[in-house]
């Protein structure tokens, strides 16, 4: 297993990607939603650092290998969505959020050498609405059209 670094960009800068996985069971959306217990507590999407030379779409493949063990998935749609904040000194940037379906009966695993998240839920979009801890990641899943998920 990789030991993950965060990479530093100009001034503080670390570059991320988001991948909000889905499932359609019994034509119901469902969502995997990770427990983040590193740095901070609360409910999100996963979430990967794109590494020197990478392009978001490398990143969010290997975050989903490297996070979840998800295996299998498909790469829907990138839907542009960004977003921003600092910690410290640290200015942090989702430059890409992916749409990614893969199959719920998939094994996931959580294990890694720095663990990031202790749990993880399917959930429908109105319970990831609710768990979701941050207000500007519920707003992307809130404005999401059905019709991209089929």
């Amino acid at each position: 297993m990789r030991k993950k670094k965060t990479p530093r960009l100009r001034s503080g800068q670390v570059k991320k990607v988001r991948a909000i996985i889905y499932d359609i069971k019994n034509d119901r959306l469902c969502f995997l939603i990770l427990h983040r217990t590193l740095r901070w507590k609360g409910w999100e999407f996963l979430k990967e650092t794109i590494e020197k030379g990478e392009t978001p779409l490398k990143a969010v493949k290997r975050g989903i290998r490297e996070e979840a063990q998800i295996k299998k998935f498909e790469i829907i749609k990138d839907l542009k969505k960004k977003e921003k904040w600092q910690v410290g000194e640290n200015i942090y940037e989702i430059v890409s959020t992916f749409l990614i379906k893969a199959e719920m009966r998939q094994k996931i695993s959580l294990k890694q050498e720095i663990i990031e998240h202790d749990k993880y839920q399917w959930v429908d979009k109105k319970t990831a609405l609710k768990k979701i801890t941050w207000p500007e990641t519920r707003e992307i899943l809130k404005r999401i059209n059905r019709s991209l998920f089929i």
